[in-house]
């Protein structure tokens, strides 16, 4: 992982580090991992952003199903000053408190306290500053194989946190690395993560993203508010928009975004295409890049120019085979694989025989609160002598989510829709509404309860505009993943299993899921971050119904 250190915990299929990493060391079987704050220059500019172990991305936690992942997380971060907080959960607080969460990963429930707790009224994890707290899990015998990563879930600093650096991969290996085509090829990674900047308030030469107790970002008009007045600070909590925005690859900036301080016109950032890294490949050599948006809110529809892509793997669950996406011809707008926030892919790419430079890009989209332009992320240089590799004809079952759900077992259909309000009617200190099932998120609420080895169906919904839908939201639940059986009625290919699916404005996206081994408390969202930290989430309980009597 360019830039970053690799955490083995015992023998790997293969070596898990790339060149150049420098593993740290664990004690008594701990990975140790410390959120502090790092000061750094990026792309000229001093920047004070936060980090696992001084580095972004976090190190590359790799595992093999069966063992046991200790992780212990000290929280390094200075203090902060929430004492003009109200006490609403939702309104962004606490930004020097936070806590772990393993995304991707069938483990136990582990956002609220104690881990694994059934109690419907327990409260979130909370790490202050100074303090350290002590996370195990279990990583199933037949846990999927893929590409999964850890990052703050703390409500009410989340966004701050994963948009400042704080985001690190997690690789379990198995069957599918023993394919001998893939095992031949090269892991390329492309960990894509977004960081959000302001001027600081002291010091005239810093970029920051530290906003004072209740400051809210304007985008429209570029200033600051807190309930409702007009400041001078010089930044605030955002929903989606910064003064100054980075896009990094393997911790390299390649793209750049600036307010747009127009008054009139399309209000939609500035964006400035920086050089980016490039990747050798002989021609027909295959590699294998292992792709994560990390990034806070962005969706990714990507193009690799001039090359099919051999798609393997969504969300650390491989594919029962190779699903090649044809190469885009001049003019065709559809991404090849398209990446939510939050969402991986692992996929193939046979080099061309036409020796030259290809851009691996994210395609322009306008889904989302502002448009994304288009971004080229990296570029692969095809050249010298020919390496001609094979690509595989068949892929390993991941067991665990095997045999898929068959319609007669679903034993409930639920509708999840994610919708909105701008003015707020409910939280007006942030100024807008973002809801699901017309509720905003509380702490202490379930209002969904699931039973333990069921198997449910959800449609999941964004309304047209005048239902309150006026952007897509990827939506992410934790514990089980999910089969994507349909996107707005368009069948998905059997054993598109993922934890994290886009639903565009206007659509419903069905998935099936069953929910394995675990109980507990545990919660659903919007993976957009400023969404989540401000309301767009909901609790969920998994209960045992042999052992436990619980009322609906």
């Amino acid at each position: 992982m360019t830039g970053s250190a690799a955490v083995a915990l015992g023998m790997t299929t293969r070596p898990a580090a790339a060149a150049g990493d420098q593993p740290i060391a664990g004690s008594e079987g701990w990975i140790e991992l410390e959120t502090a704050i790092k000061e750094t220059i990026l792309d000229g500019h001093r920047v004070r952003l936060r980090a696992y172990n001084g580095q972004i991305p976090g190190p590359t936690i790799t595992i093999v199903p069966g063992q046991t992942l200790r992780v212990r997380l000290k929280n390094s971060l200075p203090p902060y000053d929430s004492s003009q907080w109200g006490g609403d959960h939702n309104v962004p607080h606490g930004l020097d408190a936070t806590n772990l969460h393993v995304h991707g990963l069938d483990v136990v429930p582990h956002i609220f306290e104690p881990i694994g707790t059934s109690d419907p009224l327990a409260t979130q994890i909370v790490i202050p500053p100074g303090e350290q707290k002590e996370y195990v899990f279990e990583i199933p015998k037949d846990h999927p194989p893929g590409l999964n990563f850890y990052h703050p879930h703390k409500h009410g600093s989340t966004a701050v946190q994963l948009v400042s650096g704080l985001a690190g991969p997690i690789i379990v290996r198995g069957a599918i690395d023993d394919v001998p085509e893939i095992k031949a090829a090269r892991e390329i990674p492309l960990v894509v993560q977004d960081i959000g900047l302001f001027p600081s308030e002291n010091d005239p030469d810093l970029w920051t993203y530290e906003p004072v107790q209740n400051a809210m970002w304007q985008t429209f008009g570029g200033f600051v508010t807190i309930k409702g007045e007009r400041t001078n600070l010089r930044g605030g909590f955002s929903t989606g928009d910064y003064r100054l925005r980075y896009f990094l690859l393997n911790g390299e900036p390649f793209f750049k975004e600036t307010h747009n301080d127009k008054p009139e016109g399309a209000q939609d950032p500035v964006g400035t295409q920086l050089p980016v890294q490039r990747f050798r490949l002989a021609p027909g050599e295959v590699v294998r890049f292992r792709m994560l948006n990390g990034s806070s809110d962005n969706l990714m529809p990507i193009v690799v120019d001039g090359h099919d892509v051999h798609h393997i793997a969504m969300d650390g669950v491989n594919f029962p085979a190779v699903r090649t996406i044809a190469a885009r011809s001049p003019g065709d707008a559809s991404g090849q694989i398209v990446l939510a926030s939050a969402n991986r892919s692992d996929f193939l790419v046979k080099a061309s025989s036409t020796p030259g430079i290809y851009r691996i890009r994210q395609l322009a989209q306008n889904q989302q609160f502002l448009a994304s332009a288009e971004k080229i992320i990296a570029e692969i240089e095809v050249a010298g002598p020919a390496n001609n590799m094979r690509l595989p004809d068949k892929l390993p079952l991941p067991g665990r989510a095997y045999p898929l759900i068959e319609a007669s077992e679903i034993k409930r259909i639920r509708v999840i829709e994610f919708s909105g309000n701008t003015p707020s009617l409910i939280n007006t200190v942030v100024g807008g509404d973002y809801l699901i099932n017309n509720a905003i998120y509380s702490e202490q609420e379930v209002p969904v309860v699931v039973n333990l080895n069921d198997a449910e169906e959800w449609h999941l919904v964004v309304g047209k505009s005048h239902h309150g839908g006026d952007e897509g939201h990827p939506f992410h639940i934790h514990v089980n993943a999910f089969e994507v059986i349909s996107i707005n009625g368009v069948m998905q290919p059997p054993g598109t299993i993922q934890d994290t699916v886009w639903v565009g404005v206007g659509q419903t996206v069905v998935v099936r899921m069953r929910f394995r081994q675990w109980i507990g408390k545990s919660v659903f969202h919007c993976h957009i971050a400023p969404h989540e930290d401000v309301g767009m989430m909901q609790n969920f309980l998994i209960v045992n119904p042999t052992q436990v009597s619980h009322k609906h």
